[in-house]
């Protein structure tokens, strides 16, 4: 965690150099005939990613010690597409990333700690709709032992598989977080939209160590969520742009721990996304930096689980 403290410097330096030109809300430079969202003349980009990732949880089987994440740097590649295919009489763009762990990691002989991760993302107008598969295992936890703490490793596997769908609700054509996170669309001026929509989701958790008292080692849950928020970017002369991201959700869904439906349980639960994007838009080159922060608990049974994930996230796009 020494390094975050870093980077969040390191970006916070490189924002203060554009943040010092005022955001384009006048409309010297464009005429009433120009769109407030425009598109680049290339329809394909190549996108390449840089990820850190910190997971943190904290489950009251356990006690009060985390489990954290022992091999969190990815990178990955990934494409776009304008204009894939027109469906409902909407252009449907397209855009996929596949990410893996880089295997430089050592686990002195314990845990085979593995991170995968895959999205696809559609942007018919207003809507976000992605889907998500995500895997990450191999924990650490701290164990206080005279004359000094040592870590253990922890035999964890999560799997994450949503479908999302988000509805920029007052975006009116001013506003889109393409061009914060994906660099697909140059937005022209500051604006921001409420966001609403919800996902579908499945979380499969393998305690192969047994630590967390799981039904046979295992967990599963299915929910249905419903998701609030509001978005706005601010827009920089010289291509460059900020924008801030914050969405509360609420879900329910059922904790399945055996083959006995009957014992299956009825759960509802909170989770917090907070994330920010600071970048620069360019005709043939875009690069953002993307921190991001949320917090979910889990109920199940007597116990609780608590899970924090944060990343740093660095994309840059080349389109052709």
């Amino acid at each position: 965690m020494k390094s975050i403290p870093k980077a969040l410097l390191l970006v916070l330096s490189l924002a203060g150099t554009c943040l010092a030109s005022e955001p384009t809300t006048g409309s010297s430079q464009q005429t009433e005939q120009e769109p407030e969202i425009s598109t680049f003349r290339d329809r394909f980009s190549l996108r390449f990613l840089t990820n850190y990732n910190f997971i943190s949880i904290q489950n009251s089987a356990y006690g009060n010690e985390s489990l954290e994440s022992n091999r969190p740097l990815n990178l990955g590649i990934g494409f776009g597409y304008d204009s894939l295919f027109t469906l409902f009489d909407k252009s449907w763009d397209f855009s996929f990333d596949i990410r893996y762990n880089l295997p430089i990691t050592t686990t002195d002989g314990h845990t085979n700690a593995r991170a995968f991760e895959t999205g696809i993302n559609f942007f018919p107008d207003d809507w976000w709709l992605s889907g998500n598969l995500r895997l990450y295992s191999g924990f650490t936890t701290r164990i206080h032992d005279e004359p000094r703490d040592r870590l253990k490793f922890v035999d964890l596997s999560i799997y994450d598989m949503y479908f999302s769908a988000l509805w920029m609700v007052s975006a009116n054509g001013k506003f889109t977080p393409r061009s914060a996170y994906f660099l697909e669309r140059r937005q022209k001026r500051s604006a921001g939209s409420i966001i609403v929509g919800g996902r579908l989701q499945r979380n499969i958790a393998k305690d192969n160590d047994g630590i967390l008292l799981y039904e046979n080692n295992r967990r599963d849950i299915t929910t249905t969520w419903g998701d609030v928020g509001y978005t706005y970017s601010f827009i920089f002369r010289r291509g460059y742009f900020v924008n801030l991201w914050g969405v509360l959700g609420l879900a329910y869904g059922r904790i399945v721990t055996d083959d006995d439906n009957d014992n299956d349980d009825n759960v509802l639960l909170p989770e917090f996304d907070i994330r920010s994007a600071f970048g620069y838009l360019g005709d043939k080159w875009s690069w953002n930096t993307v921190l991001k922060s949320g917090y979910s608990i889990v109920l199940y049974g007597e116990y609780n689980e608590r899970k924090y994930v944060g990343a740093i996230e660095m994309l840059a796009v080349r389109r052709f």
